[in-house]
């Protein structure tokens, strides 16, 4: 796939998405959670783990613990941990 074009496309479309609506808001968490996707398709795990943490935080902020949304943050974050072989904290 052209996984390195959509990961410049996706930081692109991020800092529109801070700047236009905001870091909180809830289409720059999905912009967010799409580029960690995109990452970790491009084996760049640690920069997607470092992106996932960052979306589950303000998930847990905007929407909280118990939203879907946030739950999927943490699935997400933790098939990254998996990946990079840190399973302690994966759990």
């Amino acid at each position: 796939g052209k996984w390195g074009e959509a990961e410049v496309l996706h930081r692109v479309e991020l800092e529109l998405s801070k700047k236009v609506m905001g870091p909180k808001h809830p289409l720059t968490l999905t912009s967010m959670h799409s580029l960690a996707d995109v990452l970790g398709s491009l084996g760049k795990w640690d920069e997607a783990e470092v992106m996932h943490r960052a979306e589950l935080e303000l998930s847990k902020q905007v929407k909280g613990l118990e939203h879907p949304d946030t739950l999927t943050s943490m699935n997400s974050l933790a098939n990254s941990l998996v990946r990079q072989g840190k399973w302690g904290e994966a759990e």
